[in-house]
């Protein structure tokens, strides 16, 4: 019989590093873009703790909302990726309503720490939520936040 495969799909509004946050969780990828902005998807997987794990990132824009559903039919979970120098956006706020009716595991990178390390605050976020710091440029924080977002699906 063949093991389940973890489905993760990488969420967040445009340019607040998902792309750069899955490069630096995969030891496989493929991108799918247009002069640096995602279109379609960004693809990767990785083997953690013997299981192996497919990462998927979406497109930020508001007009591939589309593509953000067909990603996530059939995830385990999320990694909702916020810009933590602009805080919540209104793309950010409608992914993290549909994960919270749907009652995905998901966890939030404030990324950007380099920038500024604002406290990611919003009635949104449920409570128990990990908020993970994270600088995607030189990965810290994003193999910490992939371990903790392993461990609340195998809950």
């Amino acid at each position: 019989m063949r093991k389940k495969e973890i489905k993760i799909v990488v969420l967040g509004s445009y340019n607040s590093g998902k792309t750069t946050t899955l490069e630096n969780l995969c030891q496989k990828k493929a991108k799918i873009e247009y002069n640096g902005t995602t279109i379609a998807l960004d693809y990767g997987n990785t083997i953690i703790e013997g299981e192996k794990i497919h990462i998927f990132g979406s497109p930020g824009q508001e007009r591939f909302e589309f593509m953000r559903e067909i990603l996530s039919q059939g995830l385990d979970g999320a990694i909702v990726v916020i810009d933590s120098s602009k805080g919540i956006s209104s793309v950010d706020e409608t992914i993290l309503t549909k994960l919270n009716i749907k009652d995905v595991p998901y966890v939030l990178f404030a990324n950007k720490q380099d920038i500024s390390s604002n406290l990611i605050e919003h009635h949104i976020i449920k409570p128990e939520t990990p908020i993970i710091p994270t600088i995607a440029t030189s990965g810290e924080g994003v193999g910490e936040g992939l371990l903790t977002l392993l461990h609340m699906i195998k809950k």
